[in-house]
This record gives C-alpha cells, sequence and structure tokens, in this order.
C-alpha cells in the first residue's frame, strides 16, 4: 500500500469513527414524562449544555417554542425548520389528516443538527391518535443530548408504518416545545 492510500485510510477511518462516536447523556424517546419536572436536573457545567435565557440579550439563546402547520409532507420528504436546543423536546400534533390511505399513524423522528457531519438520529416515536378527529392531538417527548450541535429538526420518515407509501400527510396545527418545566 503505498503512503497516499495509508494516509486515505486513516483519514477515512478517523471521520468514521467521529461520525459513529455520540455522547448521550440522558435519552427517552419511547416512555411518558415524569410527573414533576425534577426527574433530571441538569449540572450548569455538564459538558455541552447551553445556557437557554427567558428574556435573552443580544448575543444569549432563547428557548425556542413554536408552531405552525403541515402541508403535503410524504415519507422523508421534508424537514421541519431548525430551532435551539439544549435537551429537552416536545412535538404535539393536532388533526392529522391522511391523503391517499386511511390515516392510522405517522412516524416522527427528532434530530440534532451537527455542523460539518452526519446529523443525530434521536428517536422516531409513532402518532396515532392525532388522526382519530379534527381537534384530537398527539404528543411525544424527546429528553436526550448529544454534543457539537444546539439545532434540532423533526422529519416524517413512515406513514402507516410505510416509508414507501404515496400518501401524504397534513397537520392542522404543530406545536414544539422546548422546556420541560412547563
Amino acid at each position: 500500500m503505498t503512503r497516499t492510500r495509508k494516509v486515505r485510510a486513516a483519514l477515512i477511518a478517523a471521520l468514521a469513527a467521529t461520525t459513529l462516536v455520540g455522547t448521550i447523556t440522558s435519552a427517552n424517546a419511547e416512555g411518558t414524562p415524569p410527573e414533576n419536572g425534577d426527574a433530571y436536573v441538569a449540572n450548569p457545567n455538564d459538558q455541552g449544555l447551553i445556557e437557554l435565557y427567558s428574556n435573552p440579550e443580544p448575543g444569549q439563546l432563547a428557548p425556542m417554542n413554536w408552531d405552525g402547520a403541515i402541508g403535503g409532507w410524504g415519507p422523508g420528504s421534508f424537514e421541519s425548520r431548525h430551532w435551539d436546543d439544549n435537551d429537552y423536546t416536545e412535538i404535539q400534533f393536532i388533526g392529522c389528516t391522511m391523503f391517499g390511505a386511511t390515516g392510522k399513524s405517522a412516524g416522527v423522528k427528532l434530530w440534532q443538527a451537527i455542523p460539518f457531519n452526519l446529523d443525530k438520529d434521536m428517536g422516531m416515536q409513532n402518532y396515532y391518535n392525532c388522526f382519530t378527529g379534527p381537534n384530537a392531538s398527539t404528543r411525544a417527548y424527546w429528553n436526550a443530548y448529544y454534543a457539537n450541535g444546539d439545532k434540532r429538526y423533526f422529519t416524517i420518515p413512515q406513514l402507516n408504518g410505510s416509508q414507501y407509501t404515496r400518501a401524504t400527510i397534513s397537520v392542522k396545527r404543530v406545536y414544539v416545545d422546548t422546556a420541560l418545566a412547563d
């Protein structure tokens, strides 16, 4: 093997290692949120935590709670807007409608945007109840942290349990909440 090939192989191995290794301090994408907000108390000195301010001054980050709607998303076709987040994300859908199939479920996957690297998959949860009526809602939460990124977004990679469908989904109202305390 020539010297150039050895260097190239070493660089590729180093890139693969940094891509595959992530730091998770807390993760839960399946259960229900804790009854009280004291289940996990963040230490402000934990590596990578970003302090969020309720009334930010210039240069400070504010929690990004926002709402919107979704129209005509197919599996894997779009991603939501990105928002600043530290470790807790709650996403609620109200009034889900599916076109091209009978609406039963939507898989919602949360991502941590990592600059100049592959984004981290933070897990997927299936939303069912929002299909039962025009004001029915489904809410899920993720409580995880990955180093090297402070932006999050979500995608819908599956409809009715399949990524291979021509169906699309519209959601009357989407709420994103980044504060566990409320």
